[in-house]
Protein backbone atom coordinates (compact mmCIF):
# COMPACT_ATOMS: atom_id res chain seq x y z
CA UNK A 1 0.00 0.00 0.00
CA UNK A 2 1.48 3.31 -1.03
CA UNK A 3 3.08 5.08 1.71
CA UNK A 4 3.48 9.19 1.10
CA UNK A 5 7.27 9.64 2.27
CA UNK A 6 7.90 10.27 5.44
CA UNK A 7 4.77 11.22 6.62
CA UNK A 8 2.20 9.05 8.38
CA UNK A 9 -0.46 9.77 5.59
CA UNK A 10 -0.72 6.19 4.36
CA UNK A 11 -2.94 4.27 2.14
CA UNK A 12 -4.89 1.42 4.41
CA UNK A 13 -6.73 0.25 1.41
CA UNK A 14 -5.37 -0.17 -1.81
CA UNK A 15 -6.92 -1.85 -4.69
CA UNK A 16 -6.60 -1.16 -8.52
CA UNK A 17 -8.04 -4.15 -11.05
CA UNK A 18 -5.82 -5.99 -13.40
CA UNK A 19 -7.99 -4.15 -16.30
CA UNK A 20 -6.77 -0.22 -15.04
CA UNK A 21 -5.20 1.26 -17.87
CA UNK A 22 -3.26 4.56 -16.95
CA UNK A 23 -3.18 6.06 -20.98
CA UNK A 24 -6.71 5.16 -20.88
CA UNK A 25 -7.46 7.43 -17.90
CA UNK A 26 -9.26 9.91 -20.32
CA UNK A 27 -11.94 6.91 -20.59
CA UNK A 28 -12.34 7.12 -16.55
CA UNK A 29 -14.11 9.03 -14.10
CA UNK A 30 -12.20 9.83 -10.66
CA UNK A 31 -14.37 11.20 -7.86
CA UNK A 32 -13.06 12.14 -4.26
CA UNK A 33 -14.25 12.35 -1.08
CA UNK A 34 -12.99 14.15 1.80
CA UNK A 35 -13.97 14.40 5.64
CA UNK A 36 -11.71 14.95 8.53
CA UNK A 37 -11.21 11.62 8.97
CA UNK A 38 -10.33 9.89 5.81
CA UNK A 39 -9.20 11.14 1.99
CA UNK A 40 -10.54 8.34 -0.61
CA UNK A 41 -11.31 8.08 -4.74
CA UNK A 42 -12.34 5.71 -6.72
CA UNK A 43 -11.98 5.69 -10.27
CA UNK A 44 -14.70 4.64 -12.59
CA UNK A 45 -13.87 3.12 -16.24
CA UNK A 46 -16.98 4.27 -18.29
CA UNK A 47 -16.42 2.08 -21.48
CA UNK A 48 -16.73 -0.83 -19.55
CA UNK A 49 -19.04 0.46 -16.45
CA UNK A 50 -16.88 -0.78 -13.88
CA UNK A 51 -14.62 0.20 -10.54
CA UNK A 52 -11.39 -0.40 -11.13
CA UNK A 53 -10.05 1.76 -8.53
CA UNK A 54 -10.67 2.00 -4.33
CA UNK A 55 -8.01 3.92 -2.71
CA UNK A 56 -8.44 5.20 0.94
CA UNK A 57 -5.71 7.32 3.34
CA UNK A 58 -6.46 7.91 6.91
CA UNK A 59 -6.47 11.39 8.37
CA UNK A 60 -5.44 12.68 11.17
CA UNK A 61 -6.02 16.16 11.87
CA UNK A 62 -7.12 18.81 14.37
CA UNK A 63 -8.16 21.73 12.26
CA UNK A 64 -8.46 22.72 8.73
CA UNK A 65 -4.64 23.94 8.12
CA UNK A 66 -3.70 20.37 9.29
CA UNK A 67 -6.09 18.83 7.19
CA UNK A 68 -4.84 20.64 4.03
CA UNK A 69 -1.55 20.42 4.87
CA UNK A 70 -2.28 16.53 5.10
CA UNK A 71 -4.48 16.24 1.92
CA UNK A 72 -1.53 18.24 -0.02
CA UNK A 73 0.88 15.64 0.56
CA UNK A 74 -1.37 12.81 -0.79
CA UNK A 75 -2.13 14.72 -4.23
CA UNK A 76 1.70 15.34 -4.44
CA UNK A 77 2.21 11.91 -4.03
CA UNK A 78 -0.10 9.59 -5.43
CA UNK A 79 0.32 9.71 -9.16
CA UNK A 80 -3.44 8.79 -9.98
CA UNK A 81 -4.74 12.15 -8.77
CA UNK A 82 -3.09 14.17 -11.14
CA UNK A 83 -3.99 12.21 -14.20
CA UNK A 84 -6.07 13.74 -16.99
CA UNK A 85 -9.94 11.90 -16.45
CA UNK A 86 -12.94 12.16 -18.87
CA UNK A 87 -14.65 13.94 -15.96
CA UNK A 88 -13.87 14.32 -11.88
CA UNK A 89 -15.73 14.93 -8.45
CA UNK A 90 -15.38 16.08 -5.40
CA UNK A 91 -17.59 15.21 -2.44
CA UNK A 92 -17.03 17.16 1.04
CA UNK A 93 -18.57 15.70 3.90
CA UNK A 94 -19.70 18.31 6.20
CA UNK A 95 -22.67 18.99 8.38
CA UNK A 96 -22.78 22.32 7.32
CA UNK A 97 -25.58 23.16 4.58
CA UNK A 98 -28.64 24.78 3.92
CA UNK A 99 -31.11 23.22 1.36
CA UNK A 100 -33.44 25.41 -1.15
CA UNK A 101 -36.14 24.81 -3.16
CA UNK A 102 -35.38 25.37 -7.36
CA UNK A 103 -37.82 27.80 -7.65
CA UNK A 104 -36.51 30.36 -4.94
CA UNK A 105 -33.08 29.89 -5.36
CA UNK A 106 -31.15 32.88 -6.33
CA UNK A 107 -27.00 32.21 -7.54
CA UNK A 108 -26.46 35.60 -5.84
CA UNK A 109 -27.63 34.99 -2.74
CA UNK A 110 -25.84 31.95 -1.70
CA UNK A 111 -24.06 33.31 1.06
CA UNK A 112 -27.33 34.52 2.08
CA UNK A 113 -28.84 31.52 2.27
CA UNK A 114 -25.97 29.63 3.99
CA UNK A 115 -26.08 32.13 6.95
CA UNK A 116 -29.78 31.08 7.34
CA UNK A 117 -28.39 28.04 9.35
CA UNK A 118 -24.76 28.50 9.46
CA UNK A 119 -21.70 30.92 10.16
CA UNK A 120 -18.81 31.25 7.34
CA UNK A 121 -15.82 30.49 8.60
CA UNK A 122 -12.62 32.52 7.90
CA UNK A 123 -11.47 30.52 4.99
CA UNK A 124 -13.94 29.05 3.71
CA UNK A 125 -15.76 29.37 0.18
CA UNK A 126 -19.55 28.94 -0.11
CA UNK A 127 -20.26 26.65 -3.13
CA UNK A 128 -23.74 25.09 -4.24
CA UNK A 129 -25.32 22.30 -6.66
CA UNK A 130 -28.65 21.41 -7.86
CA UNK A 131 -30.18 17.96 -6.94
CA UNK A 132 -32.46 16.84 -9.63
CA UNK A 133 -34.84 14.20 -7.86
CA UNK A 134 -35.67 16.56 -5.46
CA UNK A 135 -35.30 20.01 -7.44
CA UNK A 136 -33.53 22.13 -4.80
CA UNK A 137 -30.15 23.18 -4.28
CA UNK A 138 -27.67 22.48 -1.65
CA UNK A 139 -25.10 25.72 -0.46
CA UNK A 140 -22.55 24.71 1.94
CA UNK A 141 -19.26 25.46 3.03
CA UNK A 142 -15.50 24.62 1.74
CA UNK A 143 -12.03 25.60 2.80
CA UNK A 144 -10.73 27.38 0.40
CA UNK A 145 -7.33 25.50 0.67
CA UNK A 146 -8.59 22.42 -0.27
CA UNK A 147 -11.04 24.16 -3.10
CA UNK A 148 -7.41 25.62 -4.66
CA UNK A 149 -5.62 22.10 -4.51
CA UNK A 150 -8.36 20.09 -5.85
CA UNK A 151 -8.40 22.43 -8.90
CA UNK A 152 -4.89 22.28 -8.80
CA UNK A 153 -4.92 18.92 -10.11
CA UNK A 154 -8.42 18.43 -11.56
CA UNK A 155 -9.24 22.27 -13.06
CA UNK A 156 -12.47 21.10 -14.38
CA UNK A 157 -13.46 19.01 -10.96
CA UNK A 158 -17.28 19.50 -9.69
CA UNK A 159 -18.19 20.40 -6.28
CA UNK A 160 -20.59 18.18 -4.33
CA UNK A 161 -21.70 18.22 -0.45
CA UNK A 162 -23.24 14.31 0.81
CA UNK A 163 -26.75 15.75 -0.05
CA UNK A 164 -25.98 14.94 -3.38
CA UNK A 165 -25.51 11.11 -3.10
CA UNK A 166 -28.06 10.25 -0.16
CA UNK A 167 -30.94 12.01 -1.85
CA UNK A 168 -30.33 10.78 -5.36
CA UNK A 169 -30.10 7.33 -4.01
CA UNK A 170 -33.12 7.31 -1.31
CA UNK A 171 -35.10 8.54 -4.21
CA UNK A 172 -33.67 6.36 -7.28
CA UNK A 173 -34.70 3.81 -4.43
CA UNK A 174 -37.88 4.05 -4.05
CA UNK A 175 -39.79 1.45 -6.25
CA UNK A 176 -43.62 2.38 -5.20
CA UNK A 177 -45.44 5.84 -5.46
CA UNK A 178 -47.14 5.03 -2.02
CA UNK A 179 -43.46 3.86 -0.79
CA UNK A 180 -41.68 5.81 2.59
CA UNK A 181 -38.49 5.38 3.48
CA UNK A 182 -36.46 6.56 6.23
CA UNK A 183 -32.79 6.58 6.08
CA UNK A 184 -30.12 7.20 8.35
CA UNK A 185 -26.41 8.23 7.06
CA UNK A 186 -23.45 7.95 10.22
CA UNK A 187 -20.59 9.64 10.22
CA UNK A 188 -18.41 9.81 13.22
CA UNK A 189 -19.98 12.40 15.12
CA UNK A 190 -23.61 13.43 13.41
CA UNK A 191 -25.56 11.65 11.59
CA UNK A 192 -27.80 12.50 8.84
CA UNK A 193 -31.39 11.63 8.50
CA UNK A 194 -34.12 11.72 5.75
CA UNK A 195 -37.53 10.90 5.05
CA UNK A 196 -39.08 10.52 2.04
CA UNK A 197 -42.38 9.34 0.58
CA UNK A 198 -44.00 9.23 -3.19
CA UNK A 199 -40.60 9.71 -4.58
CA UNK A 200 -40.61 13.02 -3.13
CA UNK A 201 -37.96 14.31 -0.62
CA UNK A 202 -40.23 15.18 2.43
CA UNK A 203 -37.35 16.34 5.15
CA UNK A 204 -33.68 16.22 5.29
CA UNK A 205 -31.09 17.10 8.46
CA UNK A 206 -28.02 16.60 10.56
CA UNK A 207 -28.00 15.64 14.36
CA UNK A 208 -24.53 16.04 16.24
CA UNK A 209 -24.43 13.00 18.26
CA UNK A 210 -22.20 12.42 21.11
CA UNK A 211 -23.48 9.12 22.55
CA UNK A 212 -24.88 6.14 20.54
CA UNK A 213 -28.17 6.50 22.43
CA UNK A 214 -28.64 9.88 20.56
CA UNK A 215 -29.50 8.61 17.08
CA UNK A 216 -32.55 7.09 18.86
CA UNK A 217 -33.33 10.47 20.45
CA UNK A 218 -33.11 11.74 17.20
CA UNK A 219 -35.26 9.35 15.05
CA UNK A 220 -38.20 9.39 17.21
CA UNK A 221 -38.42 13.03 17.31
CA UNK A 222 -38.29 13.02 13.20
CA UNK A 223 -40.68 10.18 13.40
CA UNK A 224 -43.17 11.54 15.85
CA UNK A 225 -43.12 14.95 13.85
CA UNK A 226 -43.99 12.64 10.68
CA UNK A 227 -46.51 10.65 12.24
CA UNK A 228 -44.14 7.08 11.12
CA UNK A 229 -44.65 4.22 13.08
CA UNK A 230 -41.08 2.69 13.48
CA UNK A 231 -42.26 -0.72 13.63
CA UNK A 232 -43.50 -0.99 9.94
CA UNK A 233 -42.01 1.67 8.24
CA UNK A 234 -39.09 0.75 5.51
CA UNK A 235 -35.30 2.34 6.88
CA UNK A 236 -32.31 1.77 5.42
CA UNK A 237 -28.95 2.90 7.23
CA UNK A 238 -25.30 3.68 6.00
CA UNK A 239 -21.69 4.67 7.27
CA UNK A 240 -18.35 3.59 8.04
CA UNK A 241 -17.76 4.98 11.69
CA UNK A 242 -16.41 2.70 14.32
CA UNK A 243 -19.48 4.41 16.22
CA UNK A 244 -21.90 3.05 13.72
CA UNK A 245 -21.99 -0.68 14.69
CA UNK A 246 -23.58 0.20 18.43
CA UNK A 247 -25.61 2.67 17.03
CA UNK A 248 -27.16 0.40 15.09
CA UNK A 249 -27.52 -2.32 17.30
CA UNK A 250 -29.59 -0.16 19.44
CA UNK A 251 -32.06 0.94 16.45
CA UNK A 252 -32.80 -2.55 16.02
CA UNK A 253 -34.16 -2.58 19.38
CA UNK A 254 -36.59 0.29 18.31
CA UNK A 255 -37.75 -0.63 13.99
CA UNK A 256 -38.60 -3.95 13.04
CA UNK A 257 -37.81 -2.89 9.26
CA UNK A 258 -34.12 -1.86 9.87
CA UNK A 259 -31.03 -2.75 6.81
CA UNK A 260 -28.18 -1.69 5.25
CA UNK A 261 -28.22 0.57 2.46
CA UNK A 262 -27.20 -1.58 -0.78
CA UNK A 263 -24.56 0.15 -3.10
CA UNK A 264 -25.12 0.97 -6.67
CA UNK A 265 -26.28 -2.56 -8.40
CA UNK A 266 -26.55 -0.89 -12.06
CA UNK A 267 -22.22 -1.20 -12.25
CA UNK A 268 -19.53 -3.28 -12.06
CA UNK A 269 -17.07 -3.56 -9.24
CA UNK A 270 -13.62 -5.00 -9.15
CA UNK A 271 -14.02 -8.20 -7.54
CA UNK A 272 -11.29 -6.72 -5.22
CA UNK A 273 -13.84 -3.96 -4.32
CA UNK A 274 -15.81 -6.70 -1.97
CA UNK A 275 -19.42 -6.04 -0.78
CA UNK A 276 -18.66 -4.55 2.99
CA UNK A 277 -16.31 -2.13 1.04
CA UNK A 278 -19.46 -0.96 -1.48
CA UNK A 279 -21.58 -0.50 1.43
CA UNK A 280 -18.32 1.94 4.02
CA UNK A 281 -18.02 3.49 0.48
CA UNK A 282 -21.68 4.38 -0.82
CA UNK A 283 -21.88 8.25 -1.03
CA UNK A 284 -18.39 7.99 -2.63
CA UNK A 285 -19.74 5.23 -5.08
CA UNK A 286 -22.91 7.01 -5.63
CA UNK A 287 -20.98 10.45 -6.44
CA UNK A 288 -20.58 9.59 -10.31
CA UNK A 289 -24.81 9.26 -10.61
CA UNK A 290 -24.91 12.74 -9.61
CA UNK A 291 -22.38 13.92 -12.36
CA UNK A 292 -23.60 12.10 -14.72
Amino acid sequence: MPEIGNSTVKADIDLVDETFDISQSESYHLSIQIEPDRLSFCVFNTVINKYVVLRNYPLFITDTQTLAGECTTVFENDHLLGLKYKSSCYLWVSPRSTLVPAQLFDTGNADLYFSFNHNAFEGEQILYHYVKTADLFTVFSCPETLISLLRNYQPNIRFFHQTAPIIESVIDRMSSSGQRIVALFFYSCYIDIVVAENKKLLFYNTFRINAPEDSVYYLVGVANMFEINLLSTRMLYAGSTKQMPPETDILKNYVNRITEFEPPNAVIYSHYILEPLRKSFINLFNLYGCES
